[in-house]
This record gives C-alpha cells, sequence and structure tokens, in this order.
C-alpha cells in the first residue's frame, strides 16, 4: 500500500512540473552516449516514443495539409470570390445600363450570380422569382466554396481523439511496466509520462493548424455570401424598379 502512494506522489510531482522532467534525462542519455543526436534521430526517436499511434496521426496530418492546399488553391489563385466595388455600384444611383455593363465586364464569382440575374430577369419580373433565382445561384456557389469542409472538420475532431487516444494507451503500459518493477524509480515514472503525452501533443498541432486554415476559409466563404446577398438584394429592388417605369 504505501509502495503505490509513493508511486502517486511520483506521478503528481512530474505533472505538476517538479523536478521530475526529461530535459535532465534527456541530457544524461546523450552524456552516456557520447555522441551528438541529429535532427533526423530526435525525430525518429519521438516517433519511435509515440508509438503505434502516431501512424493514424500522420496519415490524418497528410490528409488535412493535401485538403487545406487545394482549398487554398482554390480560393486564391482560380477565380476571385467577391467584388466589394459591385456592392457600392449596386447600392448606388448608377445608372442600370452602366450597371449591367460592369456587372458583365466583372470576373468574380459575385459576377456570376449577378449575371444571372440578369440574364432572367427578361423571364422573370416579380421580385420573388428573382429572389429564388439569386438563392439558387448562392446556393450553388457556396456548395463548391465548402467542398472538402466536411472532411477538414472531421480531422480537425479526430486528431485530439486520436491523440488522447494514445496517451490513454502509453499510461496503461507505463502504469503496467511501474507494477512489474521490482524497484520504482521517479526517472521511469517520469519516462512513462513523457512517453504518452507526445500522442496528444501531435494530435492538437494538428488540428489547431487545421483549424487556423478552416476558419480562414469560413470567413471568406461567409463574407462572399454577404456580400453577393446584399448585392443581389439591391440589383434585383434596382431592376422591378426599373420594369415599373415602363
Amino acid at each position: 500500500m504505501q509502495r503505490w502512494i509513493w508511486i502517486l506522489w511520483v506521478v503528481v510531482s512530474a505533472g505538476f512540473g517538479q523536478e521530475t522532467n526529461v530535459a535532465p534525462l534527456a541530457q544524461e542519455t546523450s552524456s552516456k552516449v557520447g555522441v551528438n543526436v541529429s535532427f533526423l534521430d530526435t525525430l525518429l526517436e519521438f516517433h519511435r516514443m509515440g508509438g503505434v499511434f502516431m501512424y493514424p496521426l500522420y496519415f490524418l496530418s497528410v490528409l488535412g495539409l493535401a485538403y487545406v492546399l487545394e482549398r487554398f488553391v482554390f480560393y486564391t489563385l482560380r477565380q476571385q470570390l467577391f467584388q466589394e466595388e459591385l456592392l457600392s455600384l449596386c447600392k448606388s444611383d448608377t445608372p442600370l445600363p452602366t450597371l449591367e455593363q460592369r456587372i458583365k465586364e466583372g470576373k468574380s464569382r459575385t459576377a456570376a450570380v449577378l449575371k444571372e440575374i440578369l440574364r432572367l430577369s427578361s423571364k422573370r419580373k416579380k421580385i420573388e422569382d428573382l429572389d429564388k433565382v439569386l438563392e439558387m445561384e448562392l446556393n450553388a456557389h457556396i456548395g463548391e466554396l465548402q467542398r472538402g469542409f466536411t472532411m477538414m472538420s472531421a480531422i480537425i475532431n479526430l486528431a485530439p481523439l486520436v491523440g488522447f487516444l494514445g496517451t490513454v494507451s502509453g499510461m496503461i503500459a507505463a502504469f503496467r511496466s511501474i507494477a512489474l518493477a521490482d524497484q520504482v524509480s521517479i526517472t521511469l515514472v517520469a519516462k512513462g509520462i513523457y512517453e504518452a503525452l507526445i500522442t496528444t501533443e501531435v494530435g492538437l498541432v494538428i488540428a489547431i493548424t487545421i483549424n487556423f486554415f478552416y476558419s480562414l476559409f469560413t470567413q471568406k466563404l461567409e463574407r462572399f455570401t454577404q456580400v453577393t446577398m446584399e448585392a443581389g438584394e439591391n440589383l434585383i429592388e434596382r431592376i422591378v424598379e426599373h420594369e415599373s417605369e415602363r
């Protein structure tokens, strides 16, 4: 009983950052080996200590990075999302023929939505019908812009869970080795806890990185939706007013 109380005290002491840390352990190991550990050797050792749960974390990181790069290229290089200039023109007193010409010259997704409204305005005169056109076109673009968001969200949720699972598994193994050891030392306890926490750290790094870019993409999408919706509603009002003045 006293042995387990002593072990628990050691674990708590290590968890609160007392003198039980991994730096002296690493220095002692390096001094015993007598060689300079390279960066690659450090990574390999880091991978070894993380255990088998590092492989699904590697897979999630590569998959998440692939989606981030694809969305980054899509959002920045393929086509401009919105034009603040078109929104200002739709809200101003610019003559409708001039406004139509500027919309037709536009290269953004906002301009594409407004072009469809202009194209169908000759057949659909009611404001309710044009509102449906705006909603349908906007939803079509949003669906294309949201491609990959579900997978990125899943990676953000899964990576910390996989890391935590690896930590729990490592803690079980660490306490098992403590239970089987004839003599329990602080080094043995600290090493087990250190190795167990590696997967949680990796999982959190993956989730935070993917979540950062996911938030950027979401912000761009929300701004596109806001600008396009406001510009479309103002354009529809201008078209209806123009038709009623005829």
